[in-house]
């Protein structure tokens, strides 16, 4: 889950438990503490236990091979993510690691403000085809560690209550819904109040076959050449949301992303449309849950449905960090196989390092997530940045203005419109 500001993580709650230790340190390579000693300073916005537990893994496995290099993590909300990091920066003040990818941070990352890493080796042992997702301007900037893909997850039990199949066609997953809701089970889970659970609901139609028909589209509507009214489909996916999203919780504007998932997984509704960085949150509710995935059907022709992914975790290194080497030496780390196997562990996601480091233990929700990617039906969704900064903001404040409207009286043209205004003001005063 993951994309700075709206996008960046799609996650809202600070995270406590990942405190970092050590003292503060100066640079690993020719300066530091009197005693050698160095501490590295990290930012994240994650918020999943199992993400928490595995980076913390990380980082003492690491300080287990390096003692002289310690972590002092600090937790930021994805809200203010982007913000807190321009000011540290402003600041000389910037981390040595930031979680986080060039693309979400457009104006960050043409501040000058991270490290180029295309000719670092640990660079080599990501696979290719990642590489544009975490670039700017032809150079490499992050390191991504995972993938993130985006399906529905559903209860299998509550299909078979329901007695109903997984839909492959948006007019079978409709149907669907409606059969769930005829045997009084919720359709599907879903936080309005957070950009965690209501980017989740839009992503697979958003910038699945939407962004496969049109690959440029969010970066055509930025530079003012195209309004979203422009797009094709764009006003059937607005029709989409507008419709599946009526068939969710209905206090899913009262509550937040953990408690979606903690809602789903408890059996309150059958299904999830949700990325796979969600599996261990879930699990960590239901163990023993009979789950399985789906591709998002957006049309109704089975052929043409795709499955929207991207990297997920990445990390970047402070270009003006005084712990450059130690920092370099964690990313060889994180990239190793014995680093990329803990991640896959802990975390139950793609590599984005070896088709051959696959979680030891995988989930059968995994496993299903994984079974779709092999398929080849896909599309990469950050090829092309999607929005940032103010674009990002006003985007997330007229979608969930949206959703937390009354479906009976909401209107698909009016927020179309609303897009539209508020994405020409913007570029005007740009």
């Amino acid at each position: 889950m993951k994309k700075t500001g709206f996008f960046l993580s799609l996650l809202l709650v600070c995270s406590i438990g990942l405190a970092g230790c050590g003292n503060s340190g100066a640079s690993s390579g020719s300066s530091g503490d009197s005693d050698g000693k160095v501490t590295l300073t990290v930012t994240h916005y994650m918020v999943e236990k199992p993400k928490v537990d595995t980076f913390k893994k990380l980082t003492d496995k690491f300080t287990e091979l390096h003692p002289n290099i310690n972590f002092d993590i600090q937790v930021m909300p994805v809200d203010k993510y982007n913000d807190n990091i321009k000011m540290k920066v402003a600041a000389d003040d910037q981390p040595d690691i930031i979680f986080g990818r060039p693309q979400g941070m457009v104006d960050i990352t043409k501040s000058g403000a991270f490290l180029d890493l295309t000719n670092e080796p640990f660079m080599k042992r990501v696979k290719s085809d990642y590489l544009p997702n975490v670039s700017y301007d032809g150079k490499v900037y992050g390191l991504p560690i995972d993938l993130m893909t985006n399906a529905v997850i559903y209860n299998k039990d509550l299909f078979k209550k329901a007695g109903v199949e997984v839909p492959k066609t948006y007019s079978e997953l409709v149907d669907v819904t409606k059969k769930l809701e005829a045997k009084g089970i919720t359709p599907f889970a879903a936080s309005w109040k957070d950009g965690a659970s209501y980017m989740s609901f839009m992503f697979p139609d958003m910038f699945g076959n939407l962004l496969k028909d049109n690959p440029d589209y969010p970066g055509q509507i930025m530079a003012g050449d195209k309004k979203f009214s422009d797009i094709p489909g764009y006003r059937d996916f607005l029709q989409r949301l507008n419709e599946l999203s009526s068939h969710a919780n209905k206090d899913a504007k009262d509550i937040d992303y953990d408690r979606s998932l903690q809602y789903f997984a408890q059996g309150k509704a059958a299904m999830d449309i949700m990325g796979s960085f969600a599996i261990g949150t879930i699990r960590s509710y239901n163990p023993e849950g009979n789950f399985g995935v789906f591709m998002y059907p957006a049309t109704d022709n089975p052929n043409e449905n795709v499955m929207t992914y991207s990297t997920d975790d990445t990390w970047m290194i402070g270009a003006n960090s005084e712990h450059l080497d130690a920092a370099k030496q964690f990313f060889e780390f994180m990239a190793s196989d014995e680093g990329a196997q803990i991640w896959a562990d802990g975390v139950q996601t793609i590599s984005t390092i070896s088709d051959d480091i696959k979680p030891k233990e995988q989930d059968p929700i995994a496993s299903e997530f994984q079974e779709i990617f092999k398929s080849g039906k896909v599309v990469n969704n950050q090829v092309k940045p999607l929005w940032y900064g103010q674009y990002d903001t006003t985007f997330g404040q007229d979608m969930t203005f949206f959703l937390v409207s009354d479906p009976a009286t909401r209107s698909v043209d009016q927020l179309l419109q609303k897009l539209d205004d508020d994405f020409v003001k913007i570029n005007r005063m740009n």
